[in-house]
């Protein structure tokens, strides 16, 4: 694609490049050991993000029921307890888990 199509496109969609004149340049502003650390840095948030999250709110509906807690007979006429969540309609996340599972190795 040329500059004017970018052009085009980046102006009817709102977005504005600003202190980088094309796609070049806004690559070449950080070099390649920069955007490796920027990256890594973004995913360690986001990661610790996830795992307050986990602390806050440990619970998450369980896919086999859909937080029903219950699932139906193979005959399909009567409810039964699902086997998965046992009739809680819950299960822990998996940040959850290993959250616990780094508390249990820290009280051994």
């Amino acid at each position: 694609m040329t500059d004017s199509v970018h052009a085009v496109l980046l102006g009817s969609s709102g977005l504005v490049l600003a202190g980088a004149a094309t796609a070049a340049d806004a690559a070449e502003a950080f070099s390649r050991p920069e955007q490796v650390a920027v990256l890594v840095l973004a995913a360690l948030i986001l990661t610790g993000l996830y795992l307050l999250a986990c602390a806050i709110w440990p619970f998450a509906n369980c896919p086999r029921c859909n937080g029903g807690g219950k699932s139906r007979s193979p005959s399909g006429k009567k409810f039964r307890n699902c086997p998965r969540c046992k009739g809680t309609g819950r299960r822990k996340r998996i940040g959850r888990r290993l959250l616990d599972h780094r508390a249990n190795l820290t009280n051994r």
